[in-house]
């Protein structure tokens, strides 16, 4: 790589600027790097705010690896394949071939409906004026159209274990390569017409390096010389060619071959298509003359396009072993040729295929732009098959371990994309301890887009005893829900969260409101409190009092003052909840019929004097008088000093009325 290569970037604000763009990073959750300017420290300068320090904010930026997943088109591909991948976990390592054969078959089927979807998004109106997403789908084509023909070749050499294999590959290198048959189904229509184009013997000569004889035949009976000797003669070397089919005794077929190819070579010498000298060059395709082949190797676009119609012509019986030195010396033949030409990736791993050389393979999958689609999917299909288990352990390679790494690696990166997180579940599960690791780091940070998903991203952690897990999405909830005044919900998640601090913060919020405003906030979430109260002393308190609260809206004055009295005495009153809880005594003292005996009056004035004063005056001492009076207040009072007084008059006279009442005897 060269510097003409490399991507370079600055970060456009003043602070940036100042100090040339040099930049700092760290790594944040979600597969991000949070950059942002910084001033470079040497060695021999001091690490000191500069002189502008201040001046301009510091801007953090968020850089991110952009995917082909953020097509909104490729979605239904990973939902599909996550669907297969699920089907072959059920199957296990013990299913028949055949079944692992069809999902092989269900992964092509979903990347090549995935790629008709892409070429259909590519010509709508949207796509068309948004030049920057046509491109994107533009590449993720390329990529799953590689994927496809890769898959494809994989599945023809290592998992159909079928002795016949030059058949498959004519039908895989004309699948992948359609033009030339494109152009042949135009002559077709044209008839007769067809003879006359400058083009006409180019393609037919195309038609026979791929091994499409049947539609060469096709063309060439529609020719206007086609009653003339040397096309009939053609036409009957062409259609005696044996054709070798699964079953048929080998030796039988050689013999029948090797006649029909002695018979082609000498009508050819005998000079039958002297008339016609691109005919003659058809047939000299047919059997296999190098100077001909080379020829059109010349004007090949990779090198693996005519190979299949060559091994039909020269090996039609070619086993998957023998495949590997035939694609091995015609690589090297159409490199001497092509001196100028270099294999792409693509071209470079079907290479690597038909040479069984695996390791080099799964190496290059992983450097496709597809987040490891492919490998992962593939390396899974091979474990559970078991067809290439032979060669991983010749090659000293641990196949169940670099499954779950791939596995591990493609599922927690489904787990960090806001919309793919279910999809990662199913893989991660299949890490065992690793993915359970991975899923308790993971889930909690999947952003929150309402409490219905959040009772998704539960249900998922909680059927993993993922109990953690489950408790900070609580906490995420309760801060949510408090952020966006929904108090009531951020206390019931709070509780669920079973987080101490968070439920007190909560509670002293609900308290700190009511002695401020008179309001008591989400009663109805209160009042179903009940045994989960004691999570906190906090909730207790506030559960407590709000069961005073409402005793005492209800005029049931014995039973308010007996629970208020316990409140007292209960040392889980917080300090800035003295004056609301004392003052909330005083309509009871005040009444002309008392409500609180003289016993109950003197512990009331004991807790003033010996609770809520030491408060004031250490407030006092460390906030001074004004500041103090700002803490402690009551929206009942305009200052603690108010509080003081009115307490103190209440509880005497209410004293005096009691004892009067409480030592005067019922008359006789």
């Amino acid at each position: 790589m060269n510097d003409n290569t490399v991507s370079t970037f600055e970060l456009g604000d003043a602070l940036a600027t100042r100090f040339g763009n040099t930049l700092t990073g760290v790594f944040v959750p979600g597969s991000k790097i949070a950059l942002s300017a910084y001033r470079h420290v040497k060695w021999n300068s001091r690490d000191v705010p500069s002189e502008t320090a201040g001046q301009d904010p510091v801007l953090i930026y968020l850089a991110q690896e952009t995917t082909l997943f953020d097509e909104p088109v490729l979605r239904s591909l990973l939902a599909e394949s996550n669907i297969t991948f699920a089907t072959l976990q059920e199957l296990g390592q013990r299913a028949p071939r055949a079944e692992y054969l069809r999902i092989s078959h269900m992964y092509r089927s979903v990347v090549r409906a995935s790629l008709e979807r892409l070429e259909h998004a590519k010509k709508s109106p949207e796509v068309q004026m948004d030049e920057e997403r046509q491109q994107r789908i533009s590449e993720t084509v390329i990529v799953f159209y590689a994927a496809e023909c890769l898959w494809h070749l994989f599945e023809i050499l290592y998992m159909q274990q079928s002795q016949l294999i030059v058949p498959q590959l004519l039908d895989w290198a004309r699948f992948y390569a359609p033009q030339i048959e494109d152009r042949a189904t135009d002559f077709l229509l044209m008839a007769e017409e067809a003879s006359e184009n400058d083009d006409y013997w180019n393609v037919l000569k195309s038609l026979v390096m791929v091994g499409a004889l049947d539609v060469t035949r096709a063309i060439l009976r529609q020719n206007r010389k086609a009653s003339q000797p040397a096309f009939k003669a053609a036409e009957l070397i062409l259609a005696s060619m044996p054709v070798y089919k699964e079953g048929f005794p080998l030796k039988k077929f050689n013999s029948q071959w090797e006649h029909w190819h002695v018979d082609a070579e000498r009508k050819i010498r005998a000079n039958t298509f002297g008339s016609e000298p691109e005919l003659e060059q058809i047939l000299q395709l047919v059997t296999g003359s190098n100077e001909h082949w080379d020829a059109g190797i010349k004007e090949s676009n990779e090198w693996y396009e005519f190979l299949p119609g060559y091994l039909l012509y020269t090996k039609p019986t070619c086993k998957p072993f023998e495949l590997k030195i035939a694609a091995a010396n015609w690589l090297n033949r159409w490199t001497l040729l092509r001196p100028n030409s270099q294999l792409n990736n693509m071209s470079r791993m079907i290479s690597q295929l038909m040479e069984h050389d695996l390791r080099l393979f799964i190496y290059d999958t992983q450097r496709i732009n597809d987040t490891n689609w492919l490998t992962t999917h593939m390396i899974d299909l091979i474990y559970h098959s078991g067809e290439l288990k032979g060669y991983f352990e010749q090659n000293n390679i641990d196949l169940p371990a670099l499954r779950h790494s791939m596995i591990y690696e493609y599922g927690s990166y489904l787990m960090s994309t806001r919309s793919l997180w279910q999809l990662g579940i199913d893989y991660l599960d299949c890490c065992k301890q690793e993915g359970k690791a991975a899923m308790e780091l993971l889930l909690p940070r999947i952003s929150l887009r309402s409490d219905r998903h959040a009772l998704k991203l539960m249900s998922v952690a909680r059927k993993r005893g993922l109990i953690d897990v489950e408790q900070e999405i609580c906490k995420v909830l309760s801060r949510q829900s408090f952020d966006d005044e929904r108090y009531g919900n951020a206390l019931e998640w709070g509780i669920r969260s079973k987080d101490v601090l968070l439920v007190t913060g909560i509670a002293d919020f609900i308290l700190k409101n009511y002695s401020q405003t008179g309001n008591m906030l989400c009663p109805d979430v209160i009042v179903h409190i009940k045994s989960r109260m004691f999570i906190s002393p906090r909730l207790v308190f506030l559960s407590k009092y709000f069961e005073f609260y409402e005793l005492y809206r209800n005029r049931d004055f014995l039973a308010a003052v007996e629970l208020l009295v316990n409140l007292l005495n209960s040392k889980i009153t917080p300090d800035y909840f003295w004056p609301s809880l004392l003052i909330d005594t005083v309509p009871l003292l005040e009444s002309k019929d008392p409500k609180i005996f003289s016993n109950e009056t003197v512990a009331i004035l004991h807790h003033l004097e010996t609770e809520l004063v030491p408060i004031i005056e250490r407030n006092t001492d460390k906030l001074g008088n004004k500041n103090a009076e700002t803490v402690f207040k009551d929206y009942r009072a305009e200052n603690i000093d108010e509080i003081l007084n009115i307490l103190r008059l209440a509880c005497a006279r209410n004293l005096a009325r009691s004892l009067v009442i409480e030592n005067t005897s019922p008359e006789s």
